[in-house]
């Protein structure tokens, strides 16, 4: 069983999601930024257009961090399902990666943030980025800042809020 984690006071917690239809396909990506209670704080998606579902990741982690940094979020754990996203960013050289320019961008933004952790965590825990993600692939914009939950993500919020577990499909 699976339940979103609330983080402690005062840090904020970004949940960040790419979404994919295909290998390249088109994609999209979200974000949502919580506070030690669980509440909304903001949220945001983008539509992406034809990419991998790596490069919708690691777009959903660069807009988070933008975003963070732009709002003064300085303690800040940013959870996604990606484990190669997450490795990419945390270790190593990468500049001969097809992907360096935003991986690089990645870091130099997350050295902007005074205390940030990444943290790799299962689908079941990153249900509202997900849906975020989803909303991203058909957006009439580039990008979407969302001040307030978006309908289609309210439920999805709340069950996170109440600690509703998933279970993991065998």
């Amino acid at each position: 069983m699976f339940a979103w984690s609330r983080p402690h006071f005062p840090t904020i917690k970004l949940n960040t999601d790419g979404s994919s239809i295909g290998n390249p396909g088109l994609s999209g990506s979200g974000g949502i930024f919580r506070d030690s209670l669980g509440n909304w704080v903001l949220g945001y998606a983008r539509n992406i257009g034809f990419s991998s579902p790596l490069v919708a990741e690691l777009w959903a982690i660069r807009d988070g961090l933008v975003l963070a940094i732009q709002r003064g979020f300085h303690n800040l754990v940013v959870e996604s399902d990606s484990k190669i996203a997450v490795i990419l960013l945390m270790k190593g050289f990468v500049s001969t990666h097809p992907l360096s320019t935003l991986i690089l961008d990645c870091r130099m933004l997350m050295q902007q943030i005074h205390q940030i952790h990444l943290v790799i965590i299962v689908r079941e825990r990153n249900m509202c980025a997900d849906q975020l993600a989803k909303m991203g692939r058909s957006l009439s914009s580039s990008f979407c800042i969302f001040e307030f939950c978006p309908p289609a993500v309210a439920v999805l919020c709340l069950a996170d809020a109440y600690g509703v577990q998933y279970v993991r499909p065998p």
